[in-house]
């Protein structure tokens, strides 16, 4: 064994290395990071077929995996993500966050003027934009380029309103608006008509808008849903563009249908009408209905959760017949087996119900038994309509069967599809899927619709 002398063991450096790196260096402040980096926001990209992408950073995701949210700080990192990704990123998703006004100007700075990135579908619902957010949209207006905006549940404050009309007059892209729960007065409400109206130089491009849960000054006075039915009223006189319209849970009564009803016999455009949620009775149902006998061009009528009995749901089946309608909805209500046998009796007439919703109401083992037989008979298939059938004793009961129409409704307000967040495995993928020709198979149903087979 070989003796090695002490004098020639190595030593261990008694040096503090950071300390002296710092006076090499002249201590140089830490560089702020943050928490969002490439690598993650690639994580939370959705991947299309068509070579697009859709960035989601919904709050809720966000927080249960990194327990925060996204804010003003972050968005420097999404914008530098979305300009040097390869993949052309078209929409944002930042719902449900902690994003001010300082975060949506460097958004609109740097990503929704032409030119300067891909997006044309933004989510900022229920973050903390103000009026200041609004008064620089409308400055801008002519500068960008969205087509998808949804506003929902911030706070317009009491100019907000007016600045966002501002911007609908100047902007020549948009076509989705959502401006629910924005806390709309009634005098900012009548600036949004306005710049929507064609006689004061409309917006001609908006097809879609959203004005659900305003109920502008609702609790200070009793009565305001008939002045906000009456601008309701004149935008729908005075505008040829849009063609869906929402107006749910605002409080309507069965006497501010009239002014609905007035506005709509002067409308040719619209062709959704969403009044779910609101209380226009049997007596609102009767006005709609006889709207309805004028066989107007509304396709898709929405009355869900309105205390409907089976006097409206009569009222309803004696002006279905002369209708288009191709889709209603009448969940939610207090119709019973009566009333729901006079609504399917509608069903043969020349332009066929495609969907029906009638859950929520109570009709028992007769109206089982009808809805049975015309599933087996081909007059309705279950895809068409929010009910199963199924038999207990010899009884006929209906379980919930979500339809296309509304099997998507709780992704509006960004709730998880299994109550928790999902690991992220692998990046999603979506098949952008061009529209084809269906072919009908069903003889039966083919005689009952009075349409080209090729355009079912």
């Amino acid at each position: 064994m070989v003796h090695i002398s002490p004098r020639y063991k190595q030593k261990k450096c008694i040096c503090d290395t950071e300390k002296l790196l710092k006076k090499i260096t002249g201590s140089p402040k830490p560089i702020p990071r943050t928490e969002l980096n490439s690598i993650r926001l690639n994580l939370f990209t959705e991947r299309n077929s068509d070579g697009t992408g859709f960035l989601m950073l919904k709050g809720k995701y966000i927080y249960d995996r990194y327990s925060v949210r996204i804010n003003d700080k972050d968005i420097r990192a999404i914008c530098l993500y979305i300009k040097r990704s390869p993949r052309r990123i078209t929409k944002l998703d930042l719902c449900y966050n902690n994003i001010t006004d300082k975060g949506f100007f460097k958004l609109l700075r740097k990503l929704l003027i032409k030119g300067r990135s891909s997006i044309i579908n933004l989510n900022i619902m229920h973050n903390h934009i103000t009026e200041e957010s609004l008064l620089n949209l409308a400055n801008k207006a002519t500068l960008v380029k969205l087509k998808y905006l949804r506003l929902n549940g911030n706070d317009f404050g009491v100019n907000g309103a007016e600045y966002f009309a501002k911007f609908l007059r100047d902007n020549k892209s948009l076509e989705y608006c959502d401006l629910g729960e924005t806390n709309l007065t009634l005098s900012g409400l009548a600036h949004i008509t306005t710049a929507l109206r064609i006689d004061h130089g409309a917006n001609t491009t908006l097809k879609v808008l959203d004005l659900s849960r305003i109920i502008p000054l609702f609790n200070r006075y009793s009565y305001e849903t008939k002045w906000l039915a009456y601008h309701i009223e004149y935008l729908l006189n005075r505008n040829h563009s849009i063609i869906e319209l929402h107006l749910q849970k605002n409080q309507f009564i069965s006497h501010d249908v009239e002014y609905l009803c007035r506005g709509l016999r002067n409308n040719k455009s619209l062709l959704y009408l969403d009044l779910g949620y609101n209380r226009i009775g049997d007596y609102g149902a009767e006005l709609l209905a006889k709207y309805l006998a004028e066989s107007p061009q509304l396709l898709l009528l929405n009355i869900a959760g309105n205390s409907i009995k089976n006097t409206g749901a009569k009222a309803l089946s004696f002006g279905l017949p002369f209708s288009k309608i191709r889709a209603l909805d009448v969940s939610q209500n207090d119709i019973t087996d009566r009333g729901i046998l006079d609504l399917l009796n509608t069903l043969k007439k020349p332009y066929f119900l495609r969907f029906l919703n009638i859950w929520g109401n109570k009709f028992g083992h007769v109206t089982c038994g009808v809805i049975e037989r015309m599933l087996l008979s081909g007059v309705l298939f279950q895809h068409t309509i929010d009910v199963k059938i199924y038999e207990v004793d010899e009884v006929l009961h209906a379980a919930y069967y979500p339809n296309p129409a509304d099997r998507n409704k709780h992704l509006y307000y960004c709730e998880l599809d299994y109550g928790y967040s999902i690991p992220i495995d692998h990046i999603k993928r979506n098949v952008a899927t061009e529209r084809k020709k269906t072919i009908v198979d069903c003889k039966q149903r083919h005689k009952l619709d009075k349409t080209d087979r090729s355009r079912f």
